[in-house]
């Protein structure tokens, strides 16, 4: 637009000259065109800044996750990564071991990944999602069984998950300064190599690779967190008659004090699921900070089973928000028939504008998986602000190619130009208030999702707003 206007000033200027007609209102004439184009320019400017911006808030991701359990040979690794970008997923995330990476004798060697990411990203032009596995093979001298949680009974956190992996406690200085310095240096490696091809890094803890407490029974009871749960007790209460008073007790001193199970709902109850989320928030927020200092500009995300299911008290993730504090993206998995309409408006009610969401797409052997189950999780997700959605526990197999229909569905529909209009939560969106005290107590969310579903027949969606009674 400039260019043409110049062109068309000089044009003009050129024929006055030529007509003999040369007077300051032909200098005034000038000035004022100069200062149309100026304004001009600063609203084309201004239009194209917007849409770059929006561009960059459109932009999508459909993922598709390769486990590394066992290192992929070069041959099954790349056929995995043709697959699925022939279909269409515009990005890759790959699993990567601590003690794939970091032997229990403390040798660093990233060169199985680097040939994985090189391929992915140099070969076939895609980003990367890099999720750092720090469950290690059970007995390996990098983490004693002290540095390990314990079950209510007093059994290691050890699950049969491919293989014996252990996960460390979070109340364990020793362990969390090792997987913070592994971290910080796997992070700067890959940074370096791979900058903004990086989408994001997610370190994961559990068996499952979850950033949270393994859901399979009640943790941790290890001596680290024992210890810690009563100096905290100590430090709020001041005395034992302030806990006691507190929670009904009659406890003698600190030292009686045991933890409760992850289910009693009493004021110790409550206590004690606070200090838990207060170790893994710890712990969180440690890794996020060794992130940006090793790579300022890159995204940190936490990966949740669920924030809302019946195992929510077992994960610790009724307060993800503030989980989420120092992250960029909270990932969270629903079974194929949860509620997508009431998960999704239930996590951007409570997030912070600037952290993205992410839906995974689980399977392909759950309970009520169908083409529809999966397709409507898909479109839902992306309907309702996900920034980010893929497809977990999928081999490139007979399974795969059943719902390859599905995926070309949600790819054509949401990582095209022109994708549907996002359904927003506005000012004018009816509101929903929940009391986390309340859902701690019920476990389910069922009552909650009825009475969503109430409130979203005369609105396309709902805010919800939980109150955070627990003090």
């Amino acid at each position: 637009m400039k260019k043409l206007t110049a062109l068309f000033i000089l044009f003009c200027f050129i024929m006055t000259v030529l007509s003999g007609c040369v007077s300051p209102a032909a200098e005034t004439t000038d000035t004022q065109a100069e200062t149309i184009t100026d304004t001009d320019t600063e609203t084309e400017t201004a239009a194209e800044t917007e849409e770059i911006k929006q561009d960059e808030e459109m932009k999508r991701y459909f993922i598709f996750r390769i486990w590394n359990f066992r290192l992929r040979g070069t041959a099954e690794f790349r056929s995995i990564v043709d697959t699925v970008a022939n279909t269409g997923f515009n990005a890759i995330k790959i699993h990567m071991p601590w003690h794939l990476m970091q032997h229990e004798n403390g040798n660093i060697d990233y060169s199985p990944f680097d040939e994985m990411l090189d391929y992915v990203i140099n070969v076939k032009g895609l980003p990367v999602a890099v999720s750092i596995d720090f469950a290690r093979r059970y007995g390996d001298k990098m983490l004693s069984d002290d540095e390990i949680q314990r079950d209510i009974n007093g059994n290691l956190c050890v699950g049969d998950v491919y293989y014996k992996r252990a996960t460390l406690s979070f109340a364990s200085d020793s362990a969390t300064e090792k997987a913070v310095t592994f971290y910080k240096d796997a992070v700067a490696h890959f940074d370096g190599k791979y900058g903004e091809n990086i989408l994001f890094y997610l370190p994961a803890f559990t068996p499952y690779c979850e950033t949270e407490y393994w859901c399979t029974t009640q943790y941790d009871y290890s001596d680290a967190a024992i210890g810690k749960f009563r100096s905290a007790l100590s430090e709020k209460f001041g005395n034992i008659d302030g806990l006691n008073e507190a929670t009904g007790k009659k406890f003698a001193s600190f030292d009686e004090v045991e933890a409760p199970a992850c289910s009693a709902t009493d004021a110790l109850g409550i206590l004690w699921y606070n200090f838990r989320h207060a170790m893994l928030k710890n712990f969180i927020d440690r890794l996020a900070a060794a992130q940006k200092e090793a790579a300022p500009g890159s995204k940190i995300t936490i990966q949740l089973g669920s924030v809302f299911d019946e195992a929510s008290y077992l994960r610790c993730t009724y307060r993800f928000a503030d989980l989420c504090e120092n992250a960029d993206i909270v990932w969270f998995d629903d079974a194929p028939l949860y509620d997508h309409n009431f998960s999704m408006d239930y996590v951007r009610s409570s997030l912070p504008e600037n952290v993205l969401i992410a839906q995974e797409i689980d399977g392909p052997r759950q309970y009520a998986a169908s083409e529809d189950a999966y397709l409507n999780q898909g479109l839902i997700s992306y309907q309702r602000g996900a920034a980010f959605l893929s497809i977990a526990n999928w081999d490139i197999d007979d399974y795969y190619f059943q719902y390859e229909d599905e995926w070309k569905q949600i790819i054509s529909t949401w990582l095209c130009d022109g994708p549907p209009e996002v359904i927003e939560i506005t000012a004018d969106t009816p509101t929903q208030k929940i009391s986390l005290k309340d859902m701690f107590k019920r476990k389910s969310p069922s009552s909650f999702i009825s009475k969503y579903n109430k409130a979203l027949k005369n609105s396309d969606a709902v805010k919800i707003v939980v109150e955070d009674d627990f003090e």
